[in-house]
């Protein structure tokens, strides 16, 4: 199974990373998993080539990142941050019919527009990282049949 792991990471703060490496922990042993740190260093690789302009760089680490989502079964998202990147992201999972598991922490403010497009999904909303490993967990193992 093919996971992408998305939610906002250009302003993210010493908790989102930290929050960010516990999915990770925790998705590892579900599939491959393609994370924002897979994004980061695809668009750090490209920038080795000091012949590409900056946006020319943006669109192939865009296109990397959109072709990961049209690919994978299953998309899980923290929307505990609102991100104009992860919108994006999630129109593309929506036309490809994409699964998407939205986790987000108790208080945050949820776009209408998300969970009226993917009124279907599951959301889980979490107290703190131990919360979200005991909902996460379950549903994951229904999802993979494990």
């Amino acid at each position: 199974m093919k996971i992408f792991l998305m939610g906002a990471v250009t302003s993210a703060n010493k908790k989102q990373l930290k929050k960010y490496n516990f999915y990770k922990q925790l998705l590892h042993s579900y599939g491959e998993l393609t994370t924002p740190d897979d994004i980061w260093a695809y668009r750090n690789k490209c920038k080795e080539d000091t012949n590409k302009t900056k946006l020319e760089i943006d669109k192939l680490m865009t296109d990397f990142d959109l072709a990961r989502i049209k690919e994978s079964d299953l998309l899980i998202c923290d929307i505990s941050s609102q991100s104009i990147g992860v919108g994006i992201e999630l129109g593309t999972a929506y036309v490809n019919n994409n699964k998407v598991v939205f986790c987000f922490e108790k208080g945050s403010i949820i776009s209408n527009m998300i969970t009226g497009v993917f009124n279907s999904s599951k959301f889980i909303e979490y107290k703190n990282l131990e919360d979200l490993k005991n909902k996460l967990i379950p549903l994951l193992n229904e999802i993979t049949n494990k």
